[in-house]
């Protein structure tokens, strides 16, 4: 069975009424959205073969139709066509971009709440793990009574600092050793180096330090493992609770959201600059009423990506030209970003 251009007229009109009303479309109201509408008999047999394609679905006999997912991935790759965001639209995010403190680590915290408060739906940002960290400087700091502070900076702007305690003093002769050994061994490495093997050689060559800076560099090295696990952050979940039918529905998808793993995961899965992702296709049960609109930010680099998530039937054409531009504004913020901490 084709897929002929008016099939796709009619299922394109169905999509977009349904995201209008939420309820089942019938012939009747297909009939006064369609230009040159054919007649009743006709638009029943063409909605009746969409449900045998699979484009379709009937609650029940006396009902109109729903779009299926699948109606909804052709309806956005194919038949929507794309939206320009206004020069409005575009200076109202420009504004609030103004607002955000310059900082790479709460840049994409920043987007997500201006994404949610702007399509009135759950964000999420995520940084990207894949990529490659490296450690710019280590510094530590004396606090006494044996407690110091380890600070470290990394290339992409991210700040850690850790409290540790040491029963031997430390020394300005200390101090130098340790700062000449990550100046050495630590500072420039990617964060993918710092298993325990290396650890273990770089105490080694401390010589007769070694026993006083082992606990020191041991808390580096552990700092910087955790450099490599993405930083995932949600905006915004009680949002949800006016978009889908019930409680029971929404609870579950605010319990997965809140995994930073598994949202990593379907995140990172994405190919494209811009993707939608429908919940059938995630590997979620709970994420099956829900769609997302995801946007990777940095251009090559891919410093990480912002995402919303709705019902399935949302409005992706206005929503997506959001988050493409928001992307694209927070890629380049955060190029600028880094340039300034390497110059």
């Amino acid at each position: 069975m084709e897929l002929t251009p008016r099939k796709k007229a009619i299922l394109a009109e169905i999509v977009k009424a349904h995201i209008e009303k939420g309820e089942p479309i019938g012939s009747k109201i297909l009939a006064t959205r369609l230009e040159c509408a054919p007649s009743s008999a006709t638009l029943r047999n063409e909605m009746s073969e969409l449900c045998e394609m699979g484009y379709l679905e009937q609650p029940h006999t006396s009902a109109g139709r729903l779009p299926t997912s699948k109606a909804y991935r052709l309806y956005v790759s194919e038949l929507m066509g794309k939206r320009k965001l206004s020069a409005e639209g575009k200076q109202i995010i420009d504004d609030m971009l103004d607002t955000v403190r310059p900082d790479p680590e709460s840049l994409g915290v920043s987007a997500t709440q201006i994404l949610s408060n702007l399509t009135g739906l759950p964000a999420i940002s995520a940084s990207n793990a894949e990529q490659g960290v490296r450690i710019k400087k280590v510094s530590l700091m004396p606090m006494g009574k044996g407690a110091s502070i380890v600070f470290i900076i990394t290339d992409d702007g991210r700040t850690r600092s850790r409290l540790i305690r040491s029963n031997a003093p430390l020394t300005p002769s200390l101090l130098t050793r340790f700062d000449n050994i990550v100046r050495q061994k630590v500072c420039s490495k990617d964060s993918s180096a710092f298993d325990m093997a290396y650890l273990q050689s770089v105490v080694v060559e401390a010589g007769l330090d070694a026993l006083n800076i082992a606990p020191i560099l041991a808390c580096v090295f552990d700092m910087a493992k955790e450099l490599r696990r993405a930083q995932v952050n949600l905006n915004g979940g009680a949002n949800l609770f006016s978009r889908l039918s019930s409680e029971a529905q929404v609870r579950p998808i605010l319990d997965l959201l809140g995994k930073g793993d598994a949202v990593y995961g379907i995140l990172s899965n994405c190919s494209t600059p811009l993707e939608v992702i429908f919940g059938d296709d995630t590997g979620y049960s709970e994420l099956k009423p829900t769609g997302m609109i995801v946007a990777s930010y940095g251009g090559d680099k891919s410093f990480g990506r912002i995402a919303v998530v709705g019902p399935t039937r949302m409005a992706y054409d206005s929503i997506l030209p959001s988050v493409e531009y928001i992307a694209e504004r927070v890629g380049g913020m955060m190029s600028d970003m880094l340039k300034g901490l390497e110059e």
